[in-house]
């Protein structure tokens, strides 16, 4: 199970002993296991500056105790002169442990009149060079730093070190981390009305589902987010048709094997005469190549980011639905920030990170599938109206059952296909 990493920095000089002796006591118990001390200050050092400890869990889940999350949730961010202040903190520590840390930490934990920058980790799974992060969050981020005035660093930590997909959310909320972002389908049953943007036949880009998904946000009808900061919100790109052989048509699907990620999208295969198959993206290009699967709903990333392109030769370019992105922030975090600093992330709204992320999406999108169509053997087909009709009408009736599984589904779909045609207006 992967470790969880969280560091404390102290300033002072001595104050490091008692601060260990404190986390080592928080520490020591969690839901699964024993945390244990690593890369700790020994007694005989002396901290100059800015110094970190390190406290490994491994536990394997983010589930410490209450006191060990929100301890962890922040580095102390004090300078030298500060040291009397801490040693005396630290002495009140040796009496009462993590509770009197835990206010030391968070009372200095983005104060301005302690620090000139304030540092705000921002955890994101893919690895440091992804289009994601380079080409996405990259700008999105140096644009909320340049807006701070030079105040606010954003430190990414990349390759899912501090948490996996699914982790993100628990451990925004708990203050393992700052900012996280995910995907809502790593959180099965917390975000339902989210699930609109899965519906297939509906949206036809990710600019457009990402705009309408973060407009049904903003209006209050998307839950789940109650305990956290959202600062973005968005989808995934839409998901395609992708065949091993060469096809025709849509009707070369029934009977196929094809993989499938989520109930929606699996009902939708099953409803045009398919076989839905559970794989993990990463193990679609190896099933096509065995015949585990004759296709794949995917989108064009896939294609190329999964190496789908030397495994498949017929695409069909039909907007199968897409799965929600948000990001999010420790609401302590933002309340603990100074007010310019707030109201830097409170003017880039939800809603204008998705304007960047839907359209930055779908130009890259759009690059891919022209890389797939100039690629010799492949071919790429745009149904009919004629050829869509058996297929809308199969996806009439997902889409219903999804109306009637999911609580104020009915108000949200009608939303969610207003905010589709607002957009396409607008363009």
């Amino acid at each position: 199970m992967p470790e969880a990493t969280t560091r404390v920095h102290c300033s002072s000089r001595g104050g490091h002993a008692s601060a260990n002796a404190a986390l080592n006591s928080v520490f020591r118990k969690c839901s699964l296991g024993e945390c244990f001390p690593y890369s700790l200050w020994k007694a005989d050092q002396e901290p100059l500056g800015f110094q970190g400890c390190t406290t490994i869990c491994r536990a394997g889940k983010l589930t410490v105790v209450r006191a060990a999350a929100v301890i962890a949730r922040q580095a102390l961010c004090a300078t030298a002169r500060l040291g009397r202040i801490f040693m005396f903190v630290a002495s009140i520590v040796r009496r009462f442990m993590a509770a009197i840390l835990y206010v030391a930490l968070s009372a200095t934990a983005v104060s301005p009149t302690l620090a000139q920058e304030i540092t705000l980790r921002f955890a994101s799974f893919p690895g440091p060079t992804n289009f994601l992060n380079t080409s996405l969050f990259a700008p999105w981020f140096e644009k909320i730093e340049d807006a701070s005035g030079g105040k606010l660093k954003v430190e990414f930590l990349t390759g899912g070190s501090v948490a996996t997909p699914n982790e993100v959310f628990d451990s925004v909320e708990a203050g393992l981390i700052d900012i996280g972002w995910s995907i809502t389908s790593y959180n099965p049953g917390r975000f339902l009305a989210a699930g609109v943007t899965e519906l297939p036949l509906l949206a036809t880009s990710s600019a457009e589902a990402s705009a309408a998904i973060a407009a049904l946000y903003e209006d209050g009808l998307i839950e789940g987010f109650e305990s956290v900061k959202v600062i973005g919100i968005g989808t995934a790109d839409i998901a395609r048709l992708h065949h091993s052989g060469e096809i025709t048509g849509l009707d070369d699907f029934k009977g196929a094997k094809v993989r499938a990620a989520g109930s929606v999208l699996s009902a939708m295969i099953t409803a045009i005469g398919a076989t839905p198959v559970g794989l993990p993206a990463p193990a679609i290009a190896e099933a096509l190549s065995k015949n585990v699967v004759d296709a794949a709903a995917a989108d064009w990333f896939a294609v190329e980011g999964f190496s789908l392109l030397d495994v498949t030769l017929g695409h069909v370019d039909i907007p199968l639905g897409t799965t929600p992105m948000y990001i999010v922030m420790n609401q302590t975090t933002y309340d603990r920030l100074p007010p310019d600093i707030q109201k830097v992330f409170d003017d880039n709204p939800p809603s204008a990170f998705a304007a960047f992320w839907g359209t930055g999406l779908e130009t890259e999108s759009n690059r891919v599938r022209a890389v797939v169509e100039s690629t010799p053997g492949h071919h790429i087909i745009v149904p009919s109206e004629a050829e869509l009709a058996t297929w809308s009408a199969a996806a009439e009736k997902v889409i219903a059952a999804w109306v009637e599984d999911t609580p104020n589904g009915a108000a949200v779909l009608d939303a969610y296909r207003a905010e589709i045609e607002a957009w396409r207006n607008s363009q």
